[in-house]
């Protein structure tokens, strides 16, 4: 509800965090539907999610930061659930050799 009356303003853009967090699965994907029509109609959309699944379905572009820095980046075909989550782990896996 809360999305749906910011869109109506059709900003250039759009700025999210965990935006499905607490939905059920019938409004999630009404958001998703949302997110990609304000995208389309050109807005730039920024979302922060820990939800692999989610932003394997409405990116085109993932970065994943770990300790305040980009650490992979991935695009197009190349993002996935699977792909989101090994980019996460490897960056545990480096941030806990370097502690």
């Amino acid at each position: 509800m809360v999305l749906a009356k910011w869109f109506q303003l059709d900003p250039k853009l759009v700025l999210l965090e965990e935006p499905t967090q607490g939905v059920d699965i019938g409004a999630r994907e009404q958001v998703f539907g949302e997110i990609r029509r304000m995208a389309d109609q050109g807005a730039a959309i920024i979302c922060a999610s820990s939800d692999h699944e989610q932003l394997a379905a409405i990116c085109n572009r993932v970065v994943v930061l770990g300790r305040g820095r980009q650490v992979a980046e991935l695009e197009g075909a190349a993002i996935s659930k699977s792909a989101i989550a090994e980019s996460c782990y490897i960056t545990e896996k480096a941030g806990a050799t370097l502690s």
